[in-house]
């Protein structure tokens, strides 16, 4: 099973708030209502399509093993 890296960049976000809605495990709000991650490492499947919910492309998703972007 694979391990991805979740990243957010915060200057990007916008909290829209589908990231969490998506995957409130892997992502949530501060009080600034910006996202930040919950983990910097997951096995979950759900980081693969949890960048594309972001619609201002903050998050990237990237395999541990590899350091290739995954989403």
């Amino acid at each position: 099973m694979a391990t991805f890296v979740i990243t957010i960049d915060r200057s990007l976000c916008s909290g829209f708030g589908a990231c969490a809605e998506f995957a409130p495990d892997l992502v949530e709000f501060g009080a600034d209502g910006v996202a930040a991650a919950r983990v910097g490492r997951s096995d979950d499947p759900r980081a693969l399509d949890l960048a594309s919910t972001c619609p201002m492309a903050a998050i990237v998703v990237v395999d541990a093993e590899t350091g290739r972007q995954a989403a």
